[in-house]
């Protein structure tokens, strides 16, 4: 844990030399955090203090706003060569959120071949597992032997993202085998590494969705992910790391989206205007509104029956709350079970049958329960039986159509997520309401 007063002594004294020492007992991230907690002036101090491999690894975590005013208050030369040891897709993912004098004024920074480098990787979308992948991986030609791969390992290593895995190419640069830095080290040094190699190597489509990626690290156990093109050229490889973050922005997505309040994962939240937060939720609050006055009017169609029965009108708020609780469950893990990769669309009639039995089970507990407490309050056998079976058709329909809604977005090409939660009980608040009067008037006569 930094001792912050203790920093921002030694910095306001102007000892630089026990400034140094004094970071080196503290790992970048944390140092990454003490930054945010400075002036402008002390975070060029203190960030000047840092040992090189350090100071690359500290640009790596801070956000993009501080990078970019480190980076140019900085030494230019030192800060090409920090530019030239970041990982290539946390630099091209910086410069992509840089505004167009900014970006000019790091591309200045920096070397032709880490331009070239960046171009490249710049030209595949962000959500994709290209705009996701680093180019710092290490390849070898198949024919190589051990012995030689090793001799060349030491000197390339430095520069990779991740030595655990080194990746075989054919002489057109196609992904034709993985070996891991144990096997590689165990195999016979005259041995070719073709020989010993993995042919089933796991691999993904440069224009493959990011969380396509992150699942099939998560599935498989990896550490990277190698990305290759139409031809299986190896382009990049995707880390675990960057599989981690992606899970992160997509499960943060999903839930304000799921609440009715996208906010785009790119933006800082805090820089968010009060205005704009509301613009983004209000269509979902005019869905609702929409939904509710539908709701309105459906009481008005069964009036007579509220007149005739005022107890009916006590259990509204019981039916509406416990349908939309139910379907946002069942909405909830369905689209958790399709970001993970755990649920497909292909048995979606399997979902829906399965996650409609659960409500049924739920319907028919909640409905016994309800039906006594309405008998023993209101000694009104009918009327009991009347909630009771209202409420449990209503929790049934509440699970299938929880279910289906994400589901169907998703056949659809769309993103599941838009199934939230608003819309989900806005629509089951009017069908509540149908079943339920409807049932009071098949059984109460009504």
């Amino acid at each position: 844990m930094i001792e912050i007063e203790k920093i921002y002594g030694i910095i306001n004294e102007g000892d630089i030399d026990k400034l140094k020492n004094e970071l080196k007992n503290y790992h970048p991230v944390d140092i990454a955090e003490l930054l945010d907690e400075l002036l402008p002036e002390q975070c060029i101090t203190l960030f000047g203090a840092l040992e090189f491999d350090d100071a690359v690894q500290v640009l790596e975590e801070i956000d993009t706003d501080k990078r970019y005013f480190i980076l140019t208050n900085i030494d230019p030369d030192y800060a090409s060569k920090l530019i030239s040891e970041m990982s290539s897709d946390i630099l091209a993912d910086f410069l992509g959120e840089l505004k167009n004098g900014e970006r000019k004024k790091i591309l200045s920074l920096m070397k032709e071949e880490d331009k070239k480098e960046l171009k490249n990787l710049l030209a595949y979308d962000e959500d994709t597992a290209g705009g996701r992948m680093t180019t710092d991986y290490i390849a070898f030609p198949q024919h190589l032997k051990a012995k030689d791969v090793l001799d060349r390992l030491a000197e390339i290593a430095p520069d990779a993202e991740t030595i655990y895995y080194l990746y075989v190419i054919d002489s057109q640069g196609k992904l034709v085998g993985v070996i891991s830095l144990r096997d590689l080290i165990l195999a016979p040094e005259d041995a070719p590494i073709k020989e010993f190699m993995k042919t089933d190597v796991k691999k993904i489509n440069v224009s493959a969705p990011q969380e396509e990626a992150a699942q099939m690290i998560q599935k498989y156990g990896l550490l990277a992910l190698p990305v290759v093109d139409d031809n299986d050229v190896l382009l990049g490889i995707v880390t675990v790391d960057d599989a981690m973050t992606v899970t992160e922005e997509e499960t943060t997505e999903d839930i304000l989206k799921f609440s009715g309040s996208d906010i785009d994962k790119t933006i800082n939240f805090e820089e968010i205007s009060p205005w704009s937060r509301a613009k983004r939720r209000l269509p979902w609050i005019l869905v609702a509104i929409a939904g509710e006055i539908i709701s309105g009017r459906v009481i008005n169609n069964f009036s007579e029956a509220l007149q005739t029965i005022v107890a009916l009108s006590f259990f509204i708020p019981v039916l509406m709350d416990m349908g939309g609780n139910v379907g946002t469950q069942s909405a909830a893990i369905v689209i958790r079970g399709l970001a993970t990769g755990t649920l497909t669309t292909a048995s979606m009639i399997k979902n829906i049958l399965r996650e409609a039995v659960i409500g049924a089970i739920l319907g028919l507990i909640n409905g016994l329960v309800v039906a006594a407490v309405t008998y023993v309050w209101q000694g009104e056998i009918l009327l009991g039986v009347t909630v009771g079976i209202a409420m449990a058709i209503n929790l049934t329909i509440a699970a299938a159509l929880g279910t289906f809604m994400p589901l169907f977005w998703h056949k659809m090409g769309r993103d599941p997520a838009v199934a939230s939660g608003p819309f989900v009980t806005t629509l089951l608040d009017v069908l509540g309401l149908f079943i339920y009067f409807s049932t009071a008037a098949k059984i109460l006569k009504l």
